[in-house]
């Protein structure tokens, strides 16, 4: 099984979370889009069913707002604003219209069912979507929802990385790869998306240029948007007051430098639109949607990188991102949180050691680093909300990230551990993990939690 495109790590998605509402949106979306067997039944009626992790915190990450809207047509690619829209519309009118004018009768209120119980299940993040008509069972598709809004299962395979390539799948062979065609890191990945995915470099770029434009609108709404994020925590948007206090140099800085300070905000900006339900690019999934973008942007202010290098960079990001799905996972339902942030921070690393002038080595010491010290991070959401612990924790993995780069660029590059090994760990890890703290909102901070104080004013954690 060879190593995917970076595409896969890299697109365009909505929060607050890739693997329970961008994966499930797609499912939906596909479902719609089979060929329909069902031409000129009647009484047409649907059932949608969550099972594991999607189940357990499905409302608090919009699970039935993503597959409602994704079997209403909604494409987070192409069809602009929020799905809540058709969401809202939907359980109002009790009724979808799917091709060729067939109207399926749908109530997410009563048509989404949470099965907690289930335990035959290949992945924790499974939903199942069934067609009746005439109340006998005509069309169903079960999807494995695996991270990053790739999915899997008896309908459908959209993992490249399933179809073979050009058979690598170790940073360690591309290194050497790299190494004995005398060839640097940006250039082997852009023949790779050729052999992958039939991309030539002007397509690959002009489809990076799109993402990180999208990557800098979400850091401009987040730092300029204020309000009440969804759900029942009611949590105060912060990184506007933030940026606000950032300007008026209300702390001094005396422990951490103002690049630092402001990676953080712009993390926490891209984060809060996440959890907003805001249209973002995963990286590697929505959860960790802040850890990228604001290392590159952190990066651009400071040294007026050219955008050609932010975009090498972001190819390198999808690289190491890429490399961890392949070998590990990077879904919090399955490994824990070390596969999304952990991963984040590690593409982001990555990234800023190119860009900083790193060699091949450094670049992926820099990886090794960030990745390591993330090892065993838990997935614990308070009220199953991609907010607390999440929103903060994509600052962490942005400052962690810029630690490794630095730390990276004053060595040789050269390390006992290496990236590899540290991805092979966190899979041991995520084996080894109990279940109750792998997105399930049943343990860990999701229990202990105490409501936060109305008279916070910037709705902390």
């Amino acid at each position: 099984m060879a190593l995917g495109s970076v595409f896969e790590i890299l697109k365009i998605g909505v929060g607050p979370s890739s693997s329970h509402t961008l994966g499930p949106a797609q499912a939906g979306l596909h479902f719609r889009g089979l060929r329909p067997c069902w031409d000129g039944e009647q009484d047409l009626r649907l059932k949608v069913s969550l099972y594991g992790s999607l189940a357990l915190t499905g409302k608090g990450h919009l699970t039935d707002v993503a597959v409602t809207a994704g079997l209403g047509g909604y494409d987070p690619e192409k069809t602009p604003g929020s799905p809540l829209r058709l969401f809202h519309e939907t359980e109002e009118r009790g009724f979808l219209t799917f091709p060729r004018e067939a109207r399926v009768s749908f109530s997410p209120s009563h048509d989404i069912v949470y099965d907690t119980e289930r335990e035959d299940l290949l992945h924790p993040n499974t939903l199942r979507i069934d067609l009746f008509s005439q109340g006998t069972l005509i069309e169903s598709g079960e999807y494995l929802s695996v991270g990053g809004g790739v999915l899997e299962g008896n309908r459908i395979c959209l993992s490249s990385s399933r179809r073979g390539s050009a058979g690598l799948a170790s940073m360690g062979e591309v290194m050497a790869v790299c190494e004995r065609e005398e060839e640097d890191l940006v250039a082997f990945i852009l023949e790779h998306e050729r052999l992958v995915a039939g991309k030539e470099p002007f397509q690959v770029y002009a489809r990076l240029q799109r993402l990180w434009e999208i990557m800098q609108e979400s850091i401009h709404r987040g730092v300029s948007t204020r309000g009440v994020l969804p759900g029942e925590l009611k949590l105060v948007r912060k990184a506007p007051e933030l940026m606000s206090r950032f300007h008026k140099k209300i702390v001094e800085w005396k422990i951490l430098s103002q690049v630092i300070t402001l990676g953080s905000i712009y993390a926490i900006a891209v984060a809060e639109e996440n959890a907003s339900g805001a249209r973002l690019v995963t990286a590697p999934t929505c959860g960790s949607a802040g850890v990228v973008p604001a290392v590159l942007k952190i990066l651009e202010d400071r040294f007026h990188y050219s955008q050609e290098r932010i975009l090498q960079a972001l190819l390198i990001a999808g690289l190491i991102g890429a490399l961890v799905k392949h070998n590990a996972s990077i879904s919090g339902a399955e490994i824990g949180c070390q596969g999304e942030v952990g991963t984040a921070s590690a593409m982001a690393a990555a990234a800023a050691s190119f860009l900083l002038g790193g060699t091949l080595s450094q670049i992926e010491s820099a990886a090794e680093t960030a990745l390591e010290h993330h090892l065993g991070l838990t997935c614990d959401p308070v009220k199953g909300l991609v907010q607390i612990p999440c929103i903060e924790r994509n600052a962490v993995g942005a400052v962690t990230a810029l630690n490794a780069a630095n730390l990276s660029l004053l060595t040789s590059g050269k390390h006992r551990i290496s990236f590899d090994t540290v991805v092979e760990t966190m899979q041991q890890v995520g084996r080894d993990m109990n279940r109750k703290y792998k997105e399930t909102a049943l343990g860990g901070l999701a229990t202990l939690y105490r409501s936060v104080g109305e008279d916070d004013p910037l709705g902390s954690a």
